[in-house]
């Protein structure tokens, strides 16, 4: 939709602005030459003023581009241009007394009457209207009452011309001042989703910071506990009689498994490192992809059970996704701290809320290997993406020893949010 600065481009270009104004002078001229053009024609076209006809024709041609040249001062000046294009219509009626040729000239006025509406302030416009229009009136009037017919005439021909000059200058201040209010609505509407798409923009700038940071966290987790764990591992391997097979055993158990879970942990991380980057992968997963992700954790010995209850295809795609990160964070932790655990995941969306609870057992077999102090990332990543959707995440441990993470998430204010 064109606007005030639209419209003001196109009349301040020159090459715009000349084809403009050669329209109205074309438009205009055609008009009225048409009544005396027509008349010559059929032979029936009596004139007895004291111009000559071809004289007037050419003075009707000079006005008409006069009235249209005026067309060129509306950026600028759209007050000079009102009054120009008001003056040549009267100079052409009342010099020639032709007014019936000239209906198409107070277009003209009516035209620069809008465009000086569009560009000044209400009260500025309806003055000027009203100020040319008796203006014109009255030179009308006086000119008329200079003929010398009788009044009632005179009367009757003024208001026909008031009316006919008036009503479309009158229609062009209002539509002016229409548009110029709904284009102050639609520059504030722009101006009000430049700054959301700003804030937007922070916003997306500000979550993939704290993505890439959780990222770096996950990766420094890996390096730091799982391969420290491995070198304990491979430490003790060393240490160990080699005539005892059966530790011997469960050392290399522990170490396949320690590295099973670092190569998972690593491609997890490196997955969504490709993400950030822009690099083609598959499509983001949420709670519909909880199957897939039982039978990667199955595949790798863990023992779990999932029970969803509601519909998760109508869950906001933040919502879910961020549910699904938790749910699989949990059980990454629960196969990293509870090995050989039985592990319950259990979701149910209602239209309001979302609830998550993924619940395991104590550990089969206790860790013989000391943890490598990890700083507890994993948590804190959990609960910064819960964060951003207003919800609440809980985790500790249970009576009978394992262990227990619960989200809350409203649903129905993330309704229109989509990644």
């Amino acid at each position: 939709m064109p606007t005030n600065d639209d419209l003001t481009r196109v009349l301040t270009r020159p090459r715009s602005l000349a084809v403009f104004v050669a329209i109205v002078f074309l438009v205009t001229t055609v008009q009225a030459l048409t009544n005396p053009l027509a008349g010559l024609l059929e032979g029936e076209f009596p004139w007895d003023g004291p111009v000559p006809l071809a004289a007037v024709v050419a003075l009707v041609v000079l006005g008409c581009a006069a009235q249209s040249a005026f067309l060129f001062l509306s950026a600028r000046a759209p007050v000079v241009a009102v009054i120009g294009t008001a003056a040549c219509y009267v100079a052409l009626v009342v010099g020639l007394s032709i007014p019936r040729w000239l209906t198409a000239l107070p277009l003209v006025v009516a035209v620069t009457v809008f465009l000086l509406a569009v560009s000044r302030r209400p009260l500025v416009a309806v003055g000027w209207s009203v100020t040319v229009v008796a203006a014109v009136s009255l030179s009308l009037f006086g000119w008329a009452l200079s003929t010398g017919v009788p009044l009632g005439i005179v009367g009757s021909f003024v208001l026909e011309a008031v009316l006919a000059f008036g009503t479309p200058i009158a229609g062009a201040a209002a539509l002016g001042i229409w548009w110029a209010r709904r284009m102050r609505v639609l520059r504030r509407t722009r101006d009000e989703l430049a700054a959301a798409a700003e804030r937007h923009a922070a916003e997306i700038e500000r979550v993939t910071t704290l993505e890439r940071a959780r990222i770096a966290q996950e990766l420094h987790d890996v390096a730091g506990q799982h391969l420290a764990g491995l070198l304990s591992l491979a430490d003790a391997a060393v240490d160990i009689d080699v005539l005892d097979t059966a530790q011997a055993t469960e050392l290399i158990a522990e170490m396949r498994a320690e590295g099973r879970f670092a190569s998972a942990s690593l491609y997890a991380a490196l997955r969504d490192l490709r993400i950030q980057n822009g690099s083609r992968v598959g499509p983001t997963l949420d709670l519909r992809s909880l199957d897939g992700l039982r039978d990667f954790w199955a595949a790798r010995g863990m023992s779990i059970e999932i029970e969803v209850r509601g519909s998760m295809a109508d869950l906001p795609a933040m919502v879910s996704t961020t549910a699904y990160r938790v749910v699989q964070e949990a059980l990454t932790n629960a196969s990293k701290h509870a090995p050989g655990a039985a592990t319950r995941v259990d979701v149910e969306a209602s239209p309001a809320t979302l609830h998550v609870a993924v619940r395991n057992a104590p550990a089969l077999v206790p860790r013989t290997a000391p943890d490598a102090g990890g700083l507890g990332w994993g948590l804190t990543g959990m609960a910064e993406r819960v964060d951003l959707i207003h919800g609440t995440l809980t985790a500790g441990p249970r009576d009978d020893g394992g262990w227990s993470v619960t989200l809350r998430a409203p649903v129905g204010a993330f309704d229109a949010v989509s990644l």
